[in-house]
């Protein structure tokens, strides 16, 4: 089956070339059938994968970027289970495809989504909002707001993060950025409907809501996040001063900050937020909107993709040994 090609060409900029050089190569050796097509503007994910997934027949798509890219793409998607997805990590962060167990080389992960034949349906996150009718946005790995919604704003606003994808280093970015977040990032109150039940929580700092573990370019927000029981996996933090939340930044690489006070962790099938004023909503590390009112959860479609998450068990696993 062909496999249509969906390219970022901003995507690790000062390589492109190298990328689609790449691409071609690995795709001919596998004697592989495919297309590719290349975004050169924003908005061109969205209508490239809509116009292909919308075909009757079965369809293979990947997406060849960073989670920006994957984002815009799934906003286009209708998905139906004659469809496959798989992502190529080319961008900054790659969470989606670190909390996939793909590779972090482009060329590794290329080589292990060809030679996997197992496939398996993986969720997919809606959040709704209900201060703005007819306003929703889907996403694959994360939804946040607050700390990190801000931090991907500020991330996305700043010319450090192109300088720094230049020099293959994406991920400072987010590490500076979230520093600097740490002391202007503004607080807010907010009740939470979640298991039918209604809480109220002061001075919070951040609301995750995860599909996948990671977010923010490798940061382990939420540990115990399956991306196929249907849940998301929320991690609240509030109540903690600036200067110990500086202190527990670097407990998120391992997931252990989900154990001190101040931090709620949870899993919720649909969840609903009102805030005491408006706040910064991500999708996947793209800044959404601005809302005090939206629900969270999980699609009824899901996405049928391969199976590489076994790759990741077995990392996990010997990480423990």
């Amino acid at each position: 089956m062909k496999i249509h090609l969906i390219v970022n060409e901003n995507a690790r900029i000062g390589a492109r070339q190298s990328l689609l050089q790449l691409l071609e190569t690995k795709m001919s050796e596998a004697g592989v059938e495919y297309e590719i097509h290349k975004t050169k503007r924003e908005g061109d994910a969205k209508r490239l994968a809509r116009e292909l997934s919308l075909s009757p027949e079965k369809k293979t798509i990947w997406v060849v970027g960073g989670d920006g890219t994957l984002n815009e793409a799934l906003s286009g998607l209708v998905l139906k289970e004659t469809l496959c997805f798989g992502v190529v990590p080319a961008g900054s962060g790659n969470d989606f495809a670190r909390g996939m167990g793909l590779p972090k080389k482009t060329e590794a992960a290329i080589e292990l989504l060809l030679k996997t034949k197992k496939t398996r349906f993986f969720d997919v996150g809606r959040v709704e909002l209900l201060d703005v009718p007819s306003t929703a946005f889907s996403f694959a790995g994360s939804c946040g707001c607050g700390y990190d919604a801000e931090v991907c704003h500020a991330v996305n606003q700043t010319p450090l993060k192109r300088w720094l994808n230049r020099l293959h280093a994406g991920k400072l970015s987010y590490l500076v950025t979230a520093v600097l977040q740490v002391f202007r990032n503004p607080r807010f109150s907010m009740t939470l409907i979640a298991n039918g039940i209604s809480r109220s929580f002061q001075d919070v700092i951040f609301v995750c809501f995860m599909i996948h573990p990671y977010e923010g370019g490798g940061l382990r927000m939420a540990p115990s996040a399956n991306p196929v029981d249907g849940k998301l996996s929320l991690v609240i933090a509030h109540g903690i001063s600036r200067f110990r939340v500086l202190t527990l930044l670097p407990t998120l690489l391992k997931g252990t900050h989900i154990k001190h006070d101040g931090v709620v962790a949870f899993e919720s099938a649909e969840v609903e937020l009102i805030a005491d004023r408006a706040v910064y909503v991500h999708t996947d590390g793209e800044v959404a909107c601005q809302s005090r009112h939206f629900r969270v959860g999980c699609l009824t479609e899901r996405l049928q993709m391969p199976d590489t998450t076994k790759s990741l068990q077995a990392d996990e696993e010997a990480t423990k040994e």
